[in-house]
């Protein structure tokens, strides 16, 4: 069986949704669902450590860590979009980070998996 990993989430209505996501890019999490990411995505972030997810979660108001267990192959990315915005992340996805001036590294610890089943 795989180690549990960390996902930050943000409460919204007393559902759960993905941090830095909007639109149909923002996936949500219920207790004991399995949760895919969109197809032509890098995949579910989520943290190796509660200690990592931690430091992420401390520089921002409203998040949530919850536990995962990854399924599929997790694979590290460089890069990430910056802006959270549908039409910003259509363009990332679309443009293969090529020439995409809104970037930024990924948070220590971040690893990508193409689904999650939701622990908590």
């Amino acid at each position: 069986m795989r180690r549990v990993k960390f996902k930050v989430i943000r409460i919204y209505n007393g559902r759960r949704y993905s941090t830095f996501a909007e639109g149909s890019y923002s996936l949500e999490y219920p207790k004991g669902t399995i949760v895919r990411a969109r197809e032509e995505t890098r995949g579910v972030a989520v943290f190796r450590t509660k200690k990592q997810a931690e430091y992420f979660r401390d520089n921002y108001i409203n998040l949530t860590i919850i536990h995962v267990r990854p399924i599929g192959r997790g694979r590290d990315v460089r890069l990430i979009c910056s802006d959270p915005s549908e039409s910003q992340l259509n363009a990332f996805y679309r443009d293969r980070v090529q020439n995409f001036v809104m970037v930024s590294d990924v948070p220590p610890g971040t690893i990508f998996y193409p689904a999650v089943e939701v622990l908590d």
